[in-house]
């Protein structure tokens, strides 16, 4: 699996908050004696981000505010805004360990990048706004392949249930709130023209089709010593979606839930 170290429940617990999506590392165990053979992935195409509309299809302007928010509120900078988001994510969150999962800088900077690399196959360590998920990635012999132990969703269970137990009026007055400097750095990002509340809903429809595996998912080893998948196509499957997968089926529906959600409002009339 690609970015097999990569922190998707912080990511998407991050993304609830703005209205969106955090991740798990992926650590090796052991390596079997005998390595067994990954399959070259398959080309999965991946829902093509619209150009740059000058009209944005989901103007944030038509989203009605669900709670009282601080509109006329002054904003920090971008670049100057890291306390400001924190305190505001704690105040969203109201959970003892948010503070140790964010990284130092630049959240909502790179809370955009983030968001808008979710759709291909790898998403640089760079651009992660939250640290790698603790815990060691758990396998198990089946059948005589290996697959992912039942174990391992567990280690997602506190990220999860800070993003499902988030109330879903109070992120998106919060998304409202932050929109200029999200929209400042999607611009900066090299989106002269773009919409970030345009790409946000692209994204989350994306990671909402992500596959939903109900069998046991055979792993290997691949030629870089990391874990990826036998199955093609999932391990054609974009970093976004891999890491949803990742999560377990009953993880991933309880994500997937709150995420449509978020995309129901963000998305205000439009279907």
């Amino acid at each position: 699996m690609d970015d097999e170290r990569n922190p998707l429940t912080r990511m998407l617990a991050l993304a609830a908050v703005l209205v969106g999506i955090g991740g798990g590392a992926w650590y090796v165990l052991q390596r079997p004696a005998v390595k067994p053979t990954v399959p070259a992935p398959v080309a999965v195409p991946v829902a093509p981000v619209a150009a740059d509309p000058a009209t944005p299809q989901y103007p944030v302007e038509a989203i009605t505010p669900p709670v009282a928010t601080t509109a006329n509120e002054p904003l920090p900078d971008l670049f100057d805004s890291d306390a400001y988001v924190r305190d505001a994510l704690n105040a969203l969150f109201a959970h003892p360990q948010l503070a140790q999962w964010l990284v130092s800088e630049h959240l909502l900077a790179r809370f955009v990048a983030f968001v808008d690399a979710l759709p291909n196959r790898k998403v640089s360590t760079q651009l992660w706004p939250a640290k790698p998920a603790t815990g060691a990635f758990f396998v198990q012999e089946s059948g005589g392949t290996t697959v992912i132990g039942p174990a391992n969703s567990a280690r997602y269970d506190a990220h999860v249930a800070v993003l499902t137990g988030v109330d879903t009026a109070a992120a998106v007055a919060l998304y409202l709130r932050l929109y200029p400097l999200m929209q400042q750095a999607y611009r900066e990002l090299g989106y002269p023209q773009g919409h970030f509340n345009d790409r946000f809903v692209a994204v989350l429809d994306h990671l909402i089709a992500a596959p939903e595996p109900t069998a046991p998912i055979v792993v290997a080893l691949n030629d870089k010593g990391s874990w990826a998948y036998v199955d093609a196509p999932l391990e054609s499957a974009s970093a976004g979606q891999k890491f949803l997968i990742r999560l377990g089926p009953k993880h991933e529906a309880a994500v997937k839930a709150k995420l449509r959600e978020l995309r129901s409002a963000l998305s205000a009339a439009r279907p």
